[in-house]
């Protein structure tokens, strides 16, 4: 498949800065933002590669011509639509000290003299992925028969009374676990447009391959405007980062006929 680089030119994201800073890894000394001249340096050292066509497949006829082993479950709506399945190869080639921590893949979808909404990715792949990161866990221990030993000296009881909580006995272990999450894809979700992925997982570096099956109206040529943003990390001198953010300058356009 003939893949075509793409042009990348430095860009500011704040809602990237925003969560680097509220996240709060890395002190602010240690990660400082590329000037003009460190950004282009290293974008210059970037590749970055798109197919120049998509791969596509029109689903239906597809099942029907090659007699798909287990049949096709064939969608109610297909006599006014039909189904693309579509791929989308991101290649990237880094230098080796530096690192991808964001991108962002984002495809609009037209179809000719037709509603924005008649078009949409009906299914996607890879779907919206969270960890969840255990910060720590064990027992909390409740000694019951106190606890009521001093509520009932606050209530005013008389001293008689309340020893008798002492011969309760009561004893609890509670288990407790802190965590949080981490979103290391996010995506747009079926029946969207435009549709998007959102990746922070460190495996972006070795590319990207998202698989979208897109709903058209019957006989619409459909259009797919793809769209890319990300944010790209150097190792510098004395333990320091720095970082630009980047895009290409149009979008890459293709066309399902």
């Amino acid at each position: 498949m003939e893949k075509l680089r793409l042009d990348l030119e430095p860009t500011s994201v704040p809602e990237w800065d925003a969560e680097d800073e509220l996240a709060g890894v890395l002190a602010d000394d240690m990660l400082v933002k590329a000037d003009e001249t460190q950004a282009r340096e290293m974008l210059d050292k970037t590749m970055l590669e798109l197919p120049a066509a998509l791969d596509w497949v029109e689903l239906i006829t597809y099942a029907q011509q090659h007699k798909t082993p287990g049949g096709l479950e064939v969608p109610p709506d297909s006599g006014n639509y039909s189904f693309y399945s579509v791929q989308i190869p991101l290649t990237i080639i880094l230098a080796g000290d530096h690192r991808l921590v964001r991108l962002r893949l984002q495809l609009e979808l037209q179809a000719e003299q037709k509603k924005h909404e008649d078009i949409v990715a009906y299914d996607l792949f890879p779907t919206t992925q969270v960890d969840v990161n255990k910060l720590a866990s064990g027992e909390a221990s409740l000694d019951v028969s106190k606890a009521l030993q001093f509520v009932l000296s606050l209530s005013g009881a008389t001293a008689p009374l309340a020893p008798l909580s002492e011969c309760l006995g009561l004893k609890l272990s509670l288990p407790f676990q802190w965590t949080s999450t981490f979103v290391r894809l996010q995506s747009s979700g079926r029946m969207s447009n435009p549709v998007h992925w959102y990746v922070t997982d460190s495996a972006i570096q070795n590319g990207f391959a998202p698989n979208a099956i897109l709903r058209a109206p019957k006989g619409a040529t459909v259009t797919v405007s793809a769209t890319l943003i990300g944010e790209l990390r150097h190792a510098g001198p004395f333990g320091r980062f720095f970082k630009t953010q980047f895009q290409p300058p149009q979008p890459r356009t293709y066309v399902l006929r």
